[in-house]
């Protein structure tokens, strides 16, 4: 992998006010000191359960929310001083095609939107272009979105995405709406567009997806980031007691293949201090309430007081 970096995400933190009771507001940390790279032609899957705050992260990348503290640096400058340059390099692709795609419009007319905006010339070439790209046939152009399916939905919106030619690709749980069968389909177009040069950064909650598709994972919980490195060494030996939890509880065909796991609740307070995970882990002892220790152990990231 090229280590040209991209992105770089330096003690990234976004709070919001919530209600604790009639009179008073809280703080909520949807990000909490948050550190990341991402390098040109790499996939970077970004893990956690709902509420994690990756969602969160992948609107600050997108620049529809802007940071409590911290900056995001796309090339060494900060992506809210930067104007059309961004969004010229950095794309994305949502979750749900069918919400994203404006039904009024042709596909042809949603493709070329983003040259209208950006001035390019050529824009009908260049719209066929992005359409074989993702294994279209030009007459799908004439259509409108509902006369799509969810797999050639979501291959318009990334025709849409690659329209520019950008560096960087944010995906928010692209294959999460669409069928199994449709998700490998997209998934191997990923892998594609990859493989000519193309960053993304993967958001997901679908393990197996992320062993598909990503080269590094970075498992964050409650807007901390727990462990990260490369996928198959967090996959197959991952540090973290939340990461080895997402791994524990992974979908499975049969309920007699689940293995016990050691959370008997559903819900818990996020602890202000120390880890955020401590309430639910196993592993958690006295230390845990008070700190939260960081620390690279052979090229991986694990904030964790076991090590």
């Amino acid at each position: 992998m090229n280590k040209d970096m991209l992105l770089e995400i330096k003690n990234l933190t976004k709070v919001y006010k919530v209600k604790a009771g009639f009179f008073r507001k809280k703080n909520f940390y949807a990000l909490k000191d948050l550190f990341l790279n991402i390098y040109k032609g790499e996939i970077l899957a970004i893990v956690g359960e709902s509420g994690s705050g990756k969602s969160t992260l992948g609107k600050i990348i997108l620049r529809l929310e802007k940071p409590t503290e911290g900056k995001v640096l796309f090339r060494g400058k900060d992506i809210f001083t930067m104007g059309k340059e961004y969004t010229r390099k950095v794309s994305v692709v949502f979750q749900d095609p069918r919400t994203s795609l404006n039904p009024r419009m042709k596909v042809g007319e949603i493709v070329e939107e983003p040259l209208i905006v950006h001035g390019e010339k050529n824009r009908k070439e260049k719209v066929k272009e992005a359409i074989a790209k993702v294994n279209l046939p030009f007459e799908i152009l004439e259509r409108k979105p509902l006369q799509l399916s969810g797999g050639q939905a979501q291959r318009v919106a990334i025709a849409r995405a690659i329209v520019l030619n950008p560096e960087l690709i944010i995906a928010d749980e692209p294959t999460a709406s669409l069928d199994v069968s449709i998700q490998e389909e997209i998934l191997k177009l990923f892998k594609e567009l990859n493989q000519k040069g193309i960053a993304f950064i993967f958001i997901t909650h679908d393990i197996r997806v992320v062993e598909k598709i990503a080269h590094r994972v970075a498992v964050i919980y409650s807007g901390i980031l727990m462990e990260l490195g490369k996928k198959s060494e967090v996959l197959k030996n991952p540090l973290h007691p939340y990461t080895k939890f997402l791994l524990n509880n992974l979908p499975v065909k049969h309920p007699r293949e689940r293995k016990p796991v050691d959370t008997l609740e559903e819900e818990y307070e996020i602890p202000e201090k120390g880890c955020p995970f401590y309430p639910r882990c196993p592993e958690s002892f006295e230390e845990c309430k008070k700190t939260l220790r960081r620390v690279e152990i052979n090229g991986r990231t694990v904030a964790c007081n076991l090590y």
